[in-house]
């Protein structure tokens, strides 16, 4: 290791112990440890000489008997087996108890805002079936505005029945989306929001949406690896889901374990 990499991580694991990190750093310092086995040497170590401290052992010193080493050798065996131990038990602590959420849901965003329901200008259009039809998705859009959420869904429904072009089927599955995952309705959001990226040629930012809003749905649903990969997708098309999206995926990599490379070069941003 790099002396400055040496000195920030035992700075780390110092504060680690005296309990001045914050539930955020102790994550990450895992992280470090499953990385990086000879941060996790440093912080087994430091445990033990502190506990020899405690109890007013010198480990270095020999015993008064002529059988030092020997000695010493067996009780270097006992305490490796008894710190091996620890280590899984303090890992699994770790990983699966202390600090995490009790179900993936407990994860994903509570509801997502009305601000992300999407209408359509009607004086964009020249041709007066879509522009009738670009005024039904407005109207079911107030609606939902209003609250009236049971009514605007039967109305995004029913305009699927239409002939639309790709921006308003789009923009209606996107509003569906949201209407059922706010309702709880997760495997019926999943679905509009899947039916949504299964098109070519998307806006970035609607696929950037589409992305987020499926990967908390699958979190409702408990579908971690599919939530971590509709995460990533977020991140990496670099819009304004990007922060709250490698927090996820931070997250989600504890939960699933998944130390990799796409995991150091998120944690090098």
């Amino acid at each position: 290791m790099k002396d400055k990499e040496n000195i920030e991580i035992t700075i780390l694991i110092d504060k680690y112990i005296k309990g001045e990190l914050s539930q955020e750093e102790i994550d990450d310092l895992w992280i470090k440890f499953l990385e990086n086995p000879e941060y996790y040497d440093l912080f087994e170590t430091d445990l033990h000489l502190r506990s020899l401290a405690k109890k007013g052992v010198n480990p270095f010193e020999e015993d008064s008997t002529g059988s030092g080493n020997e000695s010493i050798w067996s009780n270097y065996k006992t305490w490796a087996y008894a710190a091996a131990a620890a280590v899984t038990l303090a890992l699994l602590l770790q990983l699966f108890t202390i600090g995490q959420p009790d179900s993936a849901a407990e994860l994903a965003i509570t509801s997502i805002e009305q601000n992300e329901l999407t209408g359509a200008d009607v004086l964009r259009s020249d041709e007066e079936d879509a522009s009738d039809i670009n005024i039904s998705i407005n109207r079911a859009l107030s609606m939902a505005y209003s609250d009236e959420t049971e009514n605007a869904i039967e109305s995004f429904e029913a305009l699927l029945e239409q002939p639309l072009n790709e921006e308003q089927r789009f923009r209606v599955e996107m509003n569906l989306g949201i209407l059922h995952y706010n309702n709880t309705e997760y495997p019926t959001a999943r679905n509009y929001f899947t039916a949504i990226l299964e098109r070519d040629e998307l806006p970035v930012h609607i696929e950037e949406k589409a992305w987020w809003f499926l990967g908390n749905t699958y979190l409702n649903l408990n579908e971690l690896e599919e939530a971590r990969d509709a995460v990533y997708n977020t991140y990496v098309i670099d819009g304004r889901f990007q922060t709250p999206a490698l927090a996820l995926l931070k997250r989600l990599d504890i939960e699933l374990g998944n130390i990799g490379s796409d995991v150091e070069r998120l944690n090098t941003n």
